[in-house]
């Protein structure tokens, strides 16, 4: 499945055949990723990659799907939903852009799109975002989306300056 989200900018499901085209994301924005994203680490290799992505498809988490975001045609992070919960309708979402896609308002763009489409196709009311309280662009994205902060839990990932706040936004929809 892919879904076009603007002339630039294209979703496709996330596959294994992935891997490549992921670890040479990650490489280009390492610096960045290893801010705020643990697997960061893990992924320097092929192998590393392979396991990133089949992870995510393999979860067994109800609801989640992942996508590879293309920019320019070009593999440029990841945006996943990461679960829904049938019951309270809420979805959790994450993402990730490589270097070459940040500052461009391809997140923005793909949130303009995915979330009224999660609300019509699946039913989902409440959207959950997870940010750490360092990731100024990550917030700048949710909040621009709408969503207001809900409340503020403790970090248990292993980033640097593990002692900030995970912040989690809600966007009612």
């Amino acid at each position: 499945m892919e879904r076009i989200i603007s002339s630039d900018i294209t979703l496709k499901k996330l596959e294994v055949t992935d891997a490549s085209a992921l670890l040479n994301a990650v490489e280009l924005s390492r610096v960045n990723l290893s801010k705020y994203m643990p697997w960061e680490k893990t992924v320097v290799d092929l192998d590393g990659a392979h396991s990133y992505i089949e992870s995510r498809l393999n979860s067994g988490i109800e609801g989640s799907e992942w996508f590879a975001v293309c920019f320019k045609s070009q593999f440029s992070g990841v945006f996943g939903v990461k679960s829904i919960e049938r019951e309270s309708k809420v979805c959790e979402l994450g993402y990730w852009l490589a270097d070459n896609a940040r500052g461009k308002r391809v997140i923005g763009q793909i949130l303009d799109i995915v979330v009224p489409s999660l609300s019509y196709e699946q039913g989902v009311k409440i959207i959950e975002f997870h940010c750490l309280e360092s990731n100024s662009a990550s917030l700048k994205v949710v909040k621009r989306a709408g969503a207001t902060l809900n409340r503020r839990v403790r970090n248990t990932l292993d980033v640097p300056n593990k002692e900030q706040i995970m912040c989690v936004y809600t966007l009612e929809v």
